[in-house]
């Protein structure tokens, strides 16, 4: 059964939207990685997904020389430096995966 050309018109800008809403969320989420080094110390570095949730962890030498509080420290310090990259890293991805789509307007 055909639908009228506008309500054609309709569901296939639908079907795009959602394959672009699609791509946004594996760039911006799904695949992004955030990797930051504690600012006083580059032997401990986390690793945090687009959700902001750890996803590995290096810490090179570093345990013998700091007590458990100090490295406590370092990887908050180090995850602070990744969240706040995190939010710029997001929009890129997005931008990216998605260039016809303007984040503050809609599509254009």
């Amino acid at each position: 059964m055909a639908f009228h050309p506008d309500v054609e018109r309709f569901l296939a800008r639908g079907r795009e939207l959602g394959e672009m809403l699609g791509r946004v969320h594996a760039a911006a989420f799904e695949d992004l990685r955030v990797r930051r080094a504690a600012p006083d110390e580059p032997n401990l570095m986390p690793e945090i997904d687009g959700y902001g949730a750890l996803t590995d962890l290096w810490m090179e030498g570093i345990v013998g020389r700091y007590s458990p509080a100090q490295i406590e420290q370092l990887f908050m310090s180090a995850l602070r430096e990744c969240y706040e990259v995190l939010g710029e890293r997001r929009e890129a991805a997005a931008r990216a995966a998605v260039p016809e789509l303007d984040v503050e307007l809609g599509v254009q």
